[in-house]
């Protein structure tokens, strides 16, 4: 598909775009453009983006000048007609709004035939900030962080569920429970859920009458804790069940004599908030715009 596009006198003028499909014979060139240009966003997820590249049917456009990349936009396998820009990377020396434009426009076709009604976009970079409301995407809600320190811990609360380490024989079950605890976009998909036990530090499951109904996913880096997942079957929210889940984590860190741990979560999701504060979480100032767009 081609489209003619301008550039003011300050950049390398795009004549005439060329824009295809994602093919492995372009793994090294997408590699090449992610690497030697600023203007590069990755979606905070499992999976390294050499690896991510290698999944089949992801929706993703390159943009050709001369044979030359010098434009990507990918977005992430849809769920429940949702999904988001999972990689976006522009040459440094190509006007970037015309660029990005052409790309989203082509994109978007492939994501209206698969019937994706929302696009999510993670802003962990500042120039993403300039370009989104060009692409139509708007300031939906943050994704805000909070920590905890030392050792002090609220008294536990019953919660009628017994824990244990989660096996990978556990990974359906842990899909199901994720995907009814959280709505699209937020879901893991069973892909996501597996790389995400691989690297995890730990895994634990919360299960009543001998069927899982929560689990808790984390990981560890140098003398920092990180509560990467909490999810728990929406009939049993509210019961006690992520507060046994959270609190036997903290006590497997401060055991290893981690003291700090950090909790990723919406600003709209105030019960989790109520959860983690009650265990000493405080927000640390952290935040990440999340901003959406209909394709």
């Amino acid at each position: 598909m081609l489209f003619a596009a301008g550039a003011n006198k300050h950049e390398a003028i795009l004549d005439t775009l060329t824009l295809t499909p994602f093919e492995r014979r372009y793994r090294q060139a997408t590699l090449d453009l992610l690497f030697h240009n600023t203007r590069v966003h990755t979606h905070l997820d499992w999976h390294e983006t050499s690896q991510w590249l290698d999944t089949p049917n992801i929706p993703t456009r390159l943009a050709w000048q001369n044979q030359r990349l010098i434009g990507i936009l990918a977005a992430s396998v849809p769920m429940e007609g949702t999904c988001w820009l999972r990689l976006i990377g522009l040459a440094d020396n190509v006007a970037g709004t015309p660029l990005i434009r052409a790309l989203w426009a082509d994109l978007g076709e492939v994501l209206r035939e698969m019937q994706v009604y929302t696009v999510a976009l993670l802003i962990i970079n500042d120039w993403l900030a300039d370009y989104a409301p060009a692409l139509g995407f708007a300031y939906n809600e943050d994704i805000v962080t909070l920590r905890r320190e030392g050792y002090d811990l609220p008294e536990r609360h019953k919660s009628g569920v017994t824990l244990r380490v989660a096996g990978y024989e556990d990974l359906a079950r842990l899909v199901t429970v994720d995907q009814s605890a959280f709505k699209a976009p937020w879901q893991l998909s069973e892909e996501d859920l597996r790389q995400a036990r691989r690297i995890a530090t730990s895994c634990t499951v919360a299960l009543k009458d001998q069927w899982i109904v929560g689990y808790q996913l984390s990981t560890l880096y140098r003398q920092s804790g990180h509560l990467a997942r909490l999810a728990v079957l929406p009939e049993m929210q509210g019961s006690g069940v992520g507060g046994a889940l959270l609190d036997d984590l903290i006590r497997r860190f401060l055991k290893r004599g981690v003291r700090s741990v950090t909790v990723n979560t919406q600003s709209t999701n105030l019960r989790s908030q109520r959860l983690y504060q009650r265990y000493g979480f405080e927000r640390n100032g952290y935040d990440l715009p999340v901003w959406v767009a209909t394709p």
